[in-house]
C-alpha cells in the first residue's frame, strides 16, 4: 500500500505552494525497497517438463539437495558439490514434501495424489514402501529418537503417523484444522505443526504421538509454512491472510518475539546457520531477506522479485548459496542458484 511521504521544505512559501499543486487525495511512492541481497550464479537445467516444484531437502551430511517435482511426479537429487543433477526418481503421484532419514538411509517423500508416504531407499533410490499418511499429505518431519514420520496434511487429520520401522501407519494426530508444515526440533525432541485457521503452534510428543502443548500466535489468523532453528532455539512462521506475516517464537521461552510484514501468498522457508539470514519465498515470485541479530532481534535485508512462481527456497549453510527450483526459464526447468552479497 501507497504510504505518503513528509515533504520538508526550508522555506514557508515552498511548502505553501506544495499543497496547493498537490490533490488532497494524491499520495507519493513510497520509498523502494532494498534491492534482495543476492547475486545470480548459475541456472542449471532440470529434468521434467516446465511444471511446478515443492518442498526442497538439504541433507548437509550427503551434500544432496532433495527437490520435489510436483507436476512431474518425481523426485530429483541434486549433488551440492559437483553441482549437477544426479538422479531423477519417477512415480511418486504428485510429490509434495521430502526430508532425509540418514540414520535409516532412508528418503521420505508424500505421494499426495495416492494418499502416501513413500520411503525410498538413499543409496539406490528405489522405493521400500508406500504407506497411508492421511487425505491430504503434505510437508513432513522425522524423528530419529521414535522412528517416526510426522505428515501435515491440508484436509483431514491433522498430522498422520508413520512408523518407519515397520512401514506401517500408526493413529493420526488431531489439532483442532489442518496442518500447515511439520517440523522436529532436535532441541527439545519435539514436533511442531502450524495449524490452518489456527493462531498457533502445536506441540507434539513424537513418543507418545500425541499434542502435549499449544504456543499462542498473535496478530495472525492462519500460518502455514514453518521453520525450526533447533541452535537458536527459534520457530519460524509464515502467516498468511489479508495481512501476511512473519511470527519468530521464543521456543525456550515458549512466546512470540517478532511479528514481520511478508509478500501476499507466502509460502517456504529457509535459514542459513551460519551467516544467521533467513530466506522467505512467495508464490508472486517475491523473495525476502532477513538476518538474524544479538538477542533473536530480526531486521530485513532486502526483497525484490526473482522469477514467477519461485515459492520455495533452500539454503546451504556451508557454501551459504541459496537453491530456487524454478518451473520455467526460457520454457525450461532451471534450478537458480544464488549466492549472498552484501545488502546496500
Amino acid at each position: 500500500m501507497a504510504r505518503r511521504e513528509a515533504v520538508v521544505c526550508s522555506s514557508a512559501l515552498l511548502l505553501t505552494i506544495a499543497t496547493l499543486l498537490t490533490p488532497a487525495t494524491a499520495a507519493l511512492p513510497p520509498p523502494a525497497p532494498a534491492p534482495l541481497p543476492l547475486a545470480f550464479v548459475a541456472d542449471i537445467p532440470l529434468p521434467g517438463g516446465p511444471t511446478r516444484f515443492d518442498y526442497q531437502w538439504l541433507d548437509a551430511a550427503k551434500r544432496r539437495l532433495y527437490i520435489a517435482h510436483l507436476g512431474d511426479s518425481s523426485l530429483v537429487v541434486f549433488d551440492l558439490d559437483a553441482q549437477r543433477v544426479i538422479r531423477e526418481i519417477p512415480g511418486l503421484p504428485s510429490v509434495h514434501g521430502v526430508v532425509a532419514a540418514p540414520d535409516r538411509q532412508l528418503v521420505l517423500a508424500t505421494a499426495t495424489a495416492e494418499k502416501t508416504l513413500v520411503l525410498l531407499d538413499d543409496q539406490t533410490f528405489e522405493i521400500k514402501a508406500r504407506v497411508p499418511a492421511g487425505q491430504y499429505p503434505n510437508g513432513l518431519a522425522y524423528d530419529p529418537s521414535s522412528g517416526k514420520a510426522f505428515v501435515s496434511n491440508n484436509a483431514g487429520p491433522g498430522v498422520a503417523v508413520v512408523d518407519l520401522k515397520t512401514a506401517q501407519a500408526l493413529p493420526s494426530i488431531e489439532l483442532g484444522g489442518g496442518a500447515g508444515n511439520t517440523q522436529y526440533d532436535a532441541g527439545s525432541g519435539r514436533v511442531f505443526a502450524a495449524v490452518h485457521g489456527l493462531p498457533i503452534l502445536s506441540e507434539i510428543d513424537p513418543a507418545a504421538s500425541k499434542v502435549v502443548g499449544r504456543i499462542a500466535l498473535h496478530g495472525v489468523s492462519t500460518c502455514h509454512g514453518l521453520l525450526v532453528s533447533a541452535p537458536e532455539r527459534l520457530a519460524f512462521a509464515a502467516c498468511r491472510g489479508s495481512s501476511p506475516r512473519l511470527v519468530v517464537v521464543d521456543l525456550q521461552a515458549r512466546r512470540q518475539l517478532l511479528t514481520l510484514p511478508l509478500p501476499p501468498d507466502i509460502d517456504v522457508l529457509a535459514f542459513d546457520a551460519g551467516l544467521q539470514r533467513l530466506y522467505a519465498a512467495s508464490e508472486n515470485g517475491t523473495v525476502v531477506t532477513f538476518a538474524l541479530g544479538p538477542e533473536h532481534t530480526l531486521s530485513e535485508l532486502g526483497r525484490g522479485f526473482l522469477a514467477p512462481n519461485a515459492h520455495t527456497v533452500a539454503v546451504d549453510s556451508t557454501t551459504h548459496r541459496v537453491y530456487f527450483p524454478l518451473q520455467s526459464a526460457g520454457g525450461h526447468a532451471v534450478l537458480r542458484v544464488m549466492e549472498p552479497r552484501a545488502p546496500n
